[in-house]
């Protein structure tokens, strides 16, 4: 008889195990899940002092059992009154096992608005962005987002963006899209079938530009350089470029060049002398960008 209640009850020992597991596993969720609200208070505390404040019409913690989500309803960023971005909805979530790996969902139409310059509204599929911290705390982030359209500035069928910390201790950046077109009032967009850059931003907010390199059907145009922002935060610097098809992209670039007839004529010519294949430099300073000796367009505060 002893023998068969002891058999009885090891039939309910796995039963036993997996409640005890989930009991256990439920008490570090909800330690965890107090533990990370926390540290998100703190950081959107440390943030606000800075003059980065998030706010939302409702927010909601949960998740349980293997995720810690945070749930923002009208997401409103802001950065002391200089520049805002509005979304429909924001989800924050990291996995129960792994909370320094965080997801973010952030679902349209946005609205974005800088200082100095009109809100813009823009029209996206939902954007996903994943951070993973290492051990001090430093961010990789990756970032996809699709089927981007902002009313009278452009649209692009994709972009992806990639950073990690450098070595020197900067910000390594990538940044790739695809079907881009670039609006600008009173001229025809520029089209580029697609786009690359990849960088370092210094600690003092200059970025090294290893490559960047544009392309629209067979004709590409790329280069390497340094550029920052001046006292006005125009961007400011030179990249030494180059393409494989000078006709062609004057062909695209003509109806945006600000030069008067005789200087076009002269920059064919120069750049001419060096083969269908031409090198130039592209400057930009004192809010005015020159290819070469000439300048084409001026250029405005990015804020």
């Amino acid at each position: 008889m002893p023998n068969s209640i002891f058999r009885s009850w090891r039939m309910y020992l796995p039963l036993a195990g997996v409640l005890l597991l989930a009991l256990l596993w439920t008490i570090y969720w909800f330690v965890m899940s107090g533990i990370v609200q926390s540290r998100f208070a703190a950081e959107r505390t440390r943030l606000a002092e800075t003059g980065i404040t998030l706010t939302c019409t409702k927010e909601d913690w949960g998740g349980y059992p293997f995720r810690f989500e945070f749930s923002c309803s009208s997401p409103h960023l802001e950065r002391e009154n200089e520049a805002e971005i509005r979304s429909s909805h924001l989800l924050l979530a990291a996995l129960a096992y792994a909370p320094w790996q965080i997801v973010a969902l952030l679902d349209g139409p946005s609205t974005i608005a800088a200082k100095g310059l009109l809100p813009a509204n823009a029209s996206h599929q939902r954007i996903i962005m994943a951070v993973t911290f290492d051990g001090n705390w430093k961010p990789k982030l990756s970032a996809e987002v699709p089927a981007l359209s902002i009313a009278d500035r452009g649209s692009a069928g994709r972009i992806m963006l990639h950073t990690r910390p450098s070595a020197q201790g900067g910000t390594d950046v990538a940044i790739s899209a695809t079907e881009v077109n670039v609006q600008r009032p009173g001229r025809p967009a520029i089209a580029l079938s697609e786009g690359e850059l990849l960088g370092t931003l210094s600690p003092g907010m200059s970025l090294k530009i290893e490559r960047i390199s544009l392309q629209q059907d067979a004709v590409r145009y790329w280069g390497s350089g340094t550029v920052e922002l001046d006292a006005q935060n125009r961007p400011s610097g030179k990249l030494d470029t180059e393409t494989n098809d000078l006709d062609g992209l004057l062909a695209l670039l003509e109806p945006h060049l600000q030069i008067t007839p005789e200087n076009k004529a002269g920059l064919r010519t120069i750049l001419g002398l060096l083969g269908n294949e031409a090198k130039a430099p592209l400057i930009a300073k004192d809010g005015v960008l020159y290819l070469g000796p000439f300048k084409i367009s001026e250029i405005k505060p990015l804020y």
